[in-house]
């Protein structure tokens, strides 16, 4: 299949575009090159009692003479060192050169201990006579221990919050949702300025999102910030007052936990706003003890995220008041009620950061979800289980675009992904699924403007495991004028219209849909752990069948991506069909006659099925 937009499809994504083999080659190379450890560990998750195996890797371009693992209980004020043995090389073709692998087993550890630790490797010195050897600590390459990468574990007894692996979630850009009853937006045509959307009007639309199908919200940052969008906090213990006042927060999640529905907020750590009082003060004299609150390339040059100046970095180092303080936050707002955090941008902080975090966070609520948003690699993603629950499935995301927005990929690829994704992410690491989000183009809109391919991921969204995440306006076929790549566009806002709630009644076959697809998890909440089968592929005529393996039964799902109508025989698989043939995009029945199931264009049927015996 040629796609016509290669462009747009190369630059669909938020934080890079590895697909495009000019920059995915190259980010690669970087990667392997030097020594890493990228927090790989067996088991992913210690528990106390465990013993557990780290792996590090060093590539042949260095002369690495030994690799060693130092660690600490007691906050480094003293430690222990052990040496990594070498396993077998393996010759990787992107780099031309050998990638060593090394492992080293740290000792079992109590419940409770919060350990920490540092992967370094030694290098000969370059001189003639007397060498002295050079340290080369993994994942910075830094020479020195302070700057290098910190890992850590922390032996707890608590696993994944058993609400969370059915939650189903909304997501609401504050600003752009609802000003609330009576109220009219700010202005429609700026989008770079506040439109006026408030807690209030959540508060308004709870038992309509919950009527939607939905068990959990997400709120983008609600904290005082100078911006429309919240990801630039000026005060992380205040609400910021065009949204409303803490009362106004106090009653919403009130109202929400009365009506079944989860509570969860962005929480942004890697950086503030300009605006911070602390940048303020650091900013008046270098002897400011607010200075260690922030990363200085030289005072008074401050560190900004992306370079972008307003939005300066902390320091989030051990012993960093920056740290302390982001801690406190945390526990402000879940003794508030707060239910979860989604964890911006989480690649920066880092594991120490948010291994810690989390500890934070499980000693006021127990059953606290976290999840971050890291646009990496999937062994990259898996390394922060222990730091957070989980990550947003951006994996999962790119898959759902390029096979049914952008139709760039054939079904083959798309059934590949699926098995290959399910193996590898265990259960246990949350792995919340989304078409799109804030940062990138609508779903929609990268459709072409298909309600038919909107609906049919979405289906795809509710039937994989994970927990699936619905961005605002999805129901209303909210989309948008044109891309964010355009060069008139507003950068990332062309995505952040506001909602169209006069537009609901037209499109409530998309909001019959979600209640449709929310019943249906809900009938089969073992999705999240299910073994999938693929039973028969047909990339010529865009048709494939799984077999969908389940604690409370069975299911057998058929895709047809094609614009043709089609006729396939369904595999026995041992399965005698129970409860008919349910086309998950209308909820209605199907045909189904002599062992073949008849499949509309562009449809996903699923027959519910009991096992033979």
């Amino acid at each position: 299949m040629t796609f016509s937009k290669i462009p747009e499809y190369l630059s669909d994504h938020t934080f890079g575009d590895l697909d495009d083999l000019s920059v995915g080659a190259p980010f690669l190379r970087e990667r392997l090159r030097g020594v890493h450890h990228f927090g790989r560990k067996t088991p992913l998750v210690p528990k106390p009692g465990e013993a557990v195996t780290l792996y590090a890797y060093s590539s042949s371009d260095l002369p690495v003479k030994d690799l060693w693992l130092r660690f600490s209980i007691n906050d480094w004020r003293d430690y222990t060192e052990i040496p990594f043995e070498p396993a077998e090389p393996a010759w990787d073709t992107l780099l031309w050169g050998w990638i060593n692998e090394w492992r080293a087993q740290l000792p079992a550890q109590p419940a409770g201990t919060f350990l920490r630790y540092q992967v370094y490797a030694r290098l000969p010195g370059i001189k003639i006579g007397a060498l002295e050897d050079k340290l080369l600590y993994a994942d910075s390459q830094s020479a020195q221990s302070s700057a290098a990468d910190q890992f850590a574990i922390w032996y707890g007894e608590d696993g994944l919050p058993e609400w969370s692996r059915s939650a189903r979630i909304y997501q609401i850009f504050v600003d752009r949702f609802s000003p609330g009853e009576g109220r009219e937006w700010l202005q429609q045509e700026n989008l770079t300025r506040p439109f006026g959307g408030t807690l209030r009007g959540v508060i308004d639309k709870l038992a309509y999102i919950r009527d939607l199908g939905f068990s959990a919200l997400w709120l983008t940052p609600i904290f005082a910030s100078p911006s429309h969008h919240g990801y630039d906090t000026s005060d992380y213990l205040r609400i910021e007052p065009r949204f409303g006042t803490l009362a106004d927060f106090d009653e919403l999640v009130s109202k929400a936990h009365a009506l079944g529905l989860r509570v969860i907020l962005d929480f942004v750590a890697n950086h503030v706003s300009d605006q911070h009082p602390a940048l303020r003060e650091a900013l008046k004299a270098e002897s400011s003890p607010f200075t260690a609150w922030f990363q200085w390339d030289k005072w008074p040059e401050y560190k900004g995220y992306f370079n972008i100046p307003s939005m300066p970095e902390l320091n989030l180092t051990q012993g960093s008041p920056a740290r302390e303080h982001l801690f406190e936050a945390a526990r402000f707002w879940l003794r508030r009620g707060v239910d979860g955090y989604r964890l911006d941008y989480a690649i920066g902080p880092g594991l120490d950061f948010w291994v810690e975090f989390r500890r934070v966070c499980r000693e006021v609520n127990p059953e606290v979800w976290t999840f971050g948003e890291i646009t990496r690699p999937a062994d990259q993603q898996l390394s922060f289980a222990g730091g957070m629950d989980g990550t947003l499935d951006f994996l999962s995301c790119q898959a759902l675009r390029e096979t049914f927005a952008f139709r760039s990929k054939p079904v083959s690829w798309f059934a590949g992904f699926v098995q290959a994704s399910q193996a590898y992410f265990p259960r246990e690491f949350s792995r919340p699924a989304f078409l799109d989000n804030h940062d990138m183009n609508r779903f929609l809109f990268a459709a072409g403007g298909s309600l038919r391919r909107l609906k049919l991921a979405l289906s795809w969204l509710y039937l994989l495991p994970g927990q699936p995440l619905v961005y605002f306006g999805t129901e209303s076929a909210l989309s948008q004028t044109m891309s964010i790549h355009d060069p008139d566009a507003i950068g990332f806002d062309q995505s952040r219209l506001p909602m169209n709630w006069d537009d609901i009644p037209a499109r409530c076959d998309l909001a019959r849909l979600l209640r449709g697809l929310s019943a249906f998890r809900e009938i089969f909440p073992g999705l999240v752990d299910a073994q999938w089968q693929l039973c028969a592929l047909d990339d010529e005529h865009e048709t494939a069948i799984w077999g969908i393996h389940l604690a409370e039964g069975a299911l057998i799902a058929v895709l047809n991506r094609s614009d043709r109508a089609c006729s396939l025989p369904v595999p026995n698989l041992d399965l005698d069909l129970a409860g008919g043939v349910v086309d998950l995009l209308t909820g209605e029945q199907a045909s189904f006659r002599s062992g073949q199931a008849q499949v509309p264009a562009e449809s996903l049927l699923v027959f519910s099925a009991v096992r033979n015996t």
